[in-house]
Protein backbone atom coordinates (compact mmCIF):
# COMPACT_ATOMS: atom_id res chain seq x y z
CA UNK A 1 0.00 0.00 0.00
CA UNK A 2 0.67 3.70 -0.43
CA UNK A 3 0.69 6.31 1.34
CA UNK A 4 2.14 9.03 -0.32
CA UNK A 5 5.01 10.16 -2.68
CA UNK A 6 8.12 12.38 -1.25
CA UNK A 7 8.10 15.50 -2.38
CA UNK A 8 5.35 15.73 -4.39
CA UNK A 9 1.63 17.63 -4.29
CA UNK A 10 0.62 15.96 -7.24
CA UNK A 11 -0.11 12.67 -9.22
CA UNK A 12 -0.72 12.72 -12.63
CA UNK A 13 -2.48 9.99 -14.49
CA UNK A 14 -3.48 9.89 -18.75
CA UNK A 15 -6.63 9.35 -20.42
CA UNK A 16 -7.18 9.38 -24.23
CA UNK A 17 -9.84 11.45 -23.65
CA UNK A 18 -8.71 14.11 -21.72
CA UNK A 19 -5.78 14.23 -21.96
CA UNK A 20 -2.64 14.84 -18.86
CA UNK A 21 -4.84 15.47 -16.08
CA UNK A 22 -4.26 16.31 -12.51
CA UNK A 23 -5.03 14.05 -9.90
CA UNK A 24 -5.21 13.93 -6.19
CA UNK A 25 -2.42 12.34 -4.38
CA UNK A 26 -4.74 10.69 -1.73
CA UNK A 27 -5.31 8.12 -4.48
CA UNK A 28 -2.81 6.53 -3.72
CA UNK A 29 -4.20 5.54 -0.34
CA UNK A 30 -6.34 3.67 -1.78
CA UNK A 31 -4.58 1.33 -4.00
CA UNK A 32 -4.14 -2.36 -1.67
CA UNK A 33 -0.98 -3.51 -3.69
CA UNK A 34 2.65 -3.34 -3.84
CA UNK A 35 3.92 -1.40 -5.96
CA UNK A 36 7.76 -0.59 -6.92
CA UNK A 37 8.21 3.13 -7.57
CA UNK A 38 11.36 4.23 -9.85
CA UNK A 39 13.32 7.52 -9.36
CA UNK A 40 14.47 9.40 -12.46
CA UNK A 41 17.33 11.45 -13.17
CA UNK A 42 16.69 14.55 -12.75
CA UNK A 43 19.16 15.88 -14.87
CA UNK A 44 19.23 17.14 -18.68
CA UNK A 45 16.26 17.51 -20.79
CA UNK A 46 17.07 13.40 -21.94
CA UNK A 47 15.49 11.65 -18.25
CA UNK A 48 12.77 14.20 -18.83
CA UNK A 49 11.79 13.12 -22.68
CA UNK A 50 12.33 9.62 -21.32
CA UNK A 51 9.57 10.19 -18.56
CA UNK A 52 7.21 11.48 -20.88
CA UNK A 53 7.51 8.80 -23.01
CA UNK A 54 7.09 5.92 -20.65
CA UNK A 55 4.33 7.16 -19.45
CA UNK A 56 2.22 7.36 -22.37
CA UNK A 57 3.71 4.51 -24.13
CA UNK A 58 2.63 2.53 -20.74
CA UNK A 59 -0.57 4.40 -20.52
CA UNK A 60 -1.68 3.20 -24.08
CA UNK A 61 -0.88 0.21 -24.12
CA UNK A 62 -1.44 -3.35 -22.64
CA UNK A 63 -0.56 -6.68 -22.35
CA UNK A 64 -0.08 -9.69 -20.18
CA UNK A 65 3.88 -9.10 -20.87
CA UNK A 66 3.82 -5.37 -20.51
CA UNK A 67 4.45 -4.15 -16.55
CA UNK A 68 1.61 -2.06 -15.87
CA UNK A 69 2.22 1.71 -14.38
CA UNK A 70 0.07 2.11 -11.65
CA UNK A 71 0.60 6.26 -11.74
CA UNK A 72 3.20 8.32 -11.59
CA UNK A 73 4.16 11.60 -10.26
CA UNK A 74 5.71 15.06 -11.49
CA UNK A 75 6.58 17.89 -8.85
CA UNK A 76 9.51 20.66 -10.02
CA UNK A 77 12.37 18.28 -10.87
CA UNK A 78 11.28 14.86 -9.39
CA UNK A 79 9.61 12.49 -11.69
CA UNK A 80 8.87 9.21 -10.48
CA UNK A 81 7.10 6.14 -11.96
CA UNK A 82 4.82 4.09 -9.99
CA UNK A 83 4.79 0.41 -11.28
CA UNK A 84 3.30 -2.73 -10.40
CA UNK A 85 5.88 -4.69 -8.43
CA UNK A 86 7.32 -7.98 -9.87
CA UNK A 87 8.72 -9.70 -7.39
CA UNK A 88 11.22 -12.03 -9.07
CA UNK A 89 13.22 -9.05 -9.91
CA UNK A 90 14.72 -9.03 -13.60
CA UNK A 91 15.74 -11.95 -15.93
CA UNK A 92 19.56 -10.61 -15.39
CA UNK A 93 19.25 -11.44 -11.97
CA UNK A 94 18.61 -14.89 -12.61
CA UNK A 95 21.15 -15.08 -15.23
CA UNK A 96 24.39 -13.61 -14.00
CA UNK A 97 26.53 -13.28 -11.01
CA UNK A 98 24.67 -16.06 -8.78
CA UNK A 99 25.15 -16.59 -5.14
CA UNK A 100 26.72 -19.97 -4.36
CA UNK A 101 23.01 -21.04 -2.72
CA UNK A 102 20.62 -19.63 -5.73
CA UNK A 103 19.90 -22.44 -8.21
CA UNK A 104 19.70 -21.60 -11.84
CA UNK A 105 17.02 -21.29 -14.12
CA UNK A 106 15.77 -25.01 -15.73
CA UNK A 107 15.15 -25.31 -19.18
CA UNK A 108 11.74 -24.89 -19.07
CA UNK A 109 11.23 -21.75 -17.34
CA UNK A 110 14.15 -20.00 -19.53
CA UNK A 111 11.94 -21.15 -22.55
CA UNK A 112 8.75 -19.98 -20.55
CA UNK A 113 10.85 -16.48 -19.89
CA UNK A 114 11.70 -16.46 -23.35
CA UNK A 115 8.59 -17.02 -25.14
CA UNK A 116 6.44 -14.62 -23.08
CA UNK A 117 8.85 -11.54 -24.00
CA UNK A 118 8.51 -12.28 -27.56
CA UNK A 119 4.68 -12.29 -27.06
CA UNK A 120 5.62 -8.98 -25.86
CA UNK A 121 7.55 -7.72 -28.69
CA UNK A 122 5.02 -8.68 -31.01
CA UNK A 123 2.52 -7.09 -29.66
CA UNK A 124 4.19 -4.01 -29.75
CA UNK A 125 5.42 -4.79 -33.40
CA UNK A 126 1.93 -5.98 -34.89
CA UNK A 127 -0.86 -5.16 -32.53
CA UNK A 128 0.08 -1.33 -31.89
CA UNK A 129 -1.00 1.16 -34.28
CA UNK A 130 0.80 2.75 -34.95
CA UNK A 131 3.57 0.23 -33.86
CA UNK A 132 6.33 0.06 -31.26
CA UNK A 133 10.05 -0.03 -31.32
CA UNK A 134 10.86 -0.80 -27.96
CA UNK A 135 14.97 -0.10 -28.97
CA UNK A 136 15.87 -1.46 -25.30
CA UNK A 137 15.14 -4.98 -25.03
CA UNK A 138 17.76 -7.00 -22.48
CA UNK A 139 17.64 -9.16 -19.31
CA UNK A 140 17.78 -6.42 -17.30
CA UNK A 141 14.47 -4.95 -18.48
CA UNK A 142 12.70 -8.39 -18.43
CA UNK A 143 10.61 -8.64 -15.23
CA UNK A 144 9.51 -11.47 -13.44
CA UNK A 145 6.47 -11.87 -11.26
CA UNK A 146 4.62 -14.80 -10.16
CA UNK A 147 6.17 -18.59 -11.68
CA UNK A 148 8.30 -16.30 -13.29
CA UNK A 149 5.89 -14.96 -15.88
CA UNK A 150 7.62 -12.21 -17.82
CA UNK A 151 6.84 -8.22 -18.68
CA UNK A 152 8.97 -6.10 -20.56
CA UNK A 153 10.04 -2.90 -18.49
CA UNK A 154 11.46 0.43 -18.81
CA UNK A 155 9.72 2.10 -22.22
CA UNK A 156 11.82 5.26 -21.69
CA UNK A 157 13.47 5.02 -25.31
CA UNK A 158 10.66 3.37 -27.42
CA UNK A 159 9.91 4.94 -30.41
CA UNK A 160 7.07 5.00 -32.59
CA UNK A 161 7.47 2.75 -36.09
CA UNK A 162 7.46 3.52 -39.46
CA UNK A 163 3.83 3.50 -41.08
CA UNK A 164 2.36 3.31 -44.39
CA UNK A 165 5.07 3.07 -47.33
CA UNK A 166 8.17 3.72 -44.69
CA UNK A 167 10.46 1.23 -44.53
CA UNK A 168 12.57 2.87 -40.97
CA UNK A 169 12.81 5.37 -38.79
CA UNK A 170 15.89 7.88 -38.90
CA UNK A 171 17.03 8.59 -35.18
CA UNK A 172 19.81 9.12 -32.71
CA UNK A 173 21.12 5.61 -31.68
CA UNK A 174 20.64 4.54 -28.22
CA UNK A 175 20.26 1.76 -26.57
CA UNK A 176 22.80 -0.61 -24.95
CA UNK A 177 25.99 -1.81 -25.96
CA UNK A 178 25.99 -5.47 -26.47
CA UNK A 179 22.22 -5.45 -27.35
CA UNK A 180 22.21 -3.18 -30.12
CA UNK A 181 22.04 -4.27 -34.07
CA UNK A 182 24.76 -3.39 -36.02
CA UNK A 183 22.77 -2.25 -38.86
CA UNK A 184 20.91 0.23 -36.38
CA UNK A 185 24.25 1.14 -34.46
CA UNK A 186 25.95 2.28 -37.55
CA UNK A 187 23.28 4.40 -39.97
CA UNK A 188 20.68 5.21 -36.87
CA UNK A 189 17.95 3.53 -39.18
CA UNK A 190 15.46 1.62 -37.10
CA UNK A 191 13.12 -1.03 -37.78
CA UNK A 192 11.40 -3.83 -35.61
CA UNK A 193 13.97 -6.08 -36.78
CA UNK A 194 16.05 -4.12 -34.39
CA UNK A 195 14.34 -5.48 -31.52
CA UNK A 196 14.47 -8.85 -33.27
CA UNK A 197 17.89 -8.68 -33.11
CA UNK A 198 18.66 -7.55 -29.15
CA UNK A 199 15.87 -10.57 -28.56
CA UNK A 200 18.58 -12.91 -30.41
CA UNK A 201 20.88 -11.48 -27.97
CA UNK A 202 18.71 -12.06 -24.90
CA UNK A 203 18.16 -15.68 -26.04
CA UNK A 204 21.89 -16.46 -26.19
CA UNK A 205 21.96 -15.58 -23.04
CA UNK A 206 19.43 -18.13 -21.49
CA UNK A 207 20.90 -20.50 -23.56
CA UNK A 208 24.53 -20.04 -22.57
CA UNK A 209 24.47 -18.61 -19.46
CA UNK A 210 26.99 -15.48 -20.28
CA UNK A 211 26.61 -12.06 -20.55
CA UNK A 212 26.32 -10.01 -23.72
CA UNK A 213 29.36 -8.26 -22.96
CA UNK A 214 32.22 -9.50 -20.06
CA UNK A 215 35.33 -7.83 -20.06
CA UNK A 216 36.60 -10.70 -17.08
CA UNK A 217 36.41 -12.78 -19.99
CA UNK A 218 39.48 -13.39 -22.52
CA UNK A 219 39.54 -11.02 -25.81
CA UNK A 220 37.88 -13.25 -28.32
CA UNK A 221 34.74 -14.44 -25.83
CA UNK A 222 34.07 -10.91 -24.29
CA UNK A 223 31.48 -10.16 -26.68
CA UNK A 224 28.29 -12.81 -26.75
CA UNK A 225 27.33 -12.31 -30.53
CA UNK A 226 31.12 -12.32 -32.15
CA UNK A 227 31.97 -15.35 -29.77
CA UNK A 228 28.73 -17.44 -31.26
CA UNK A 229 29.15 -16.52 -34.31
CA UNK A 230 33.02 -17.33 -34.35
CA UNK A 231 31.91 -20.84 -32.43
CA UNK A 232 29.33 -21.48 -35.62
CA UNK A 233 31.76 -20.41 -38.51
CA UNK A 234 34.42 -22.41 -36.95
CA UNK A 235 31.39 -25.30 -36.37
CA UNK A 236 32.06 -25.75 -33.02
CA UNK A 237 28.46 -25.22 -31.51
Amino acid sequence: MISGCPHARSMFTYSMRRGLTHAKLKCLKHLLQVVAIKQLNRDGNQGNKEFLVEVLMLSLLHHQNLVNLVGYCADGEQRLLVYEYMPLGSLEDHLHDLPPDKEPLDWNTRMKIAAGAAKGLEYLHDKAQPPVIYRDFKSSNILLGDDFHPKLSDFGLAKLGPVGDKSHVSTRVMGTYGYCAPEYAMTGQLTVKSDVYSFGVVLLELITGRKAIDSTRPHGEQNLVSWMTTLIHNRLW
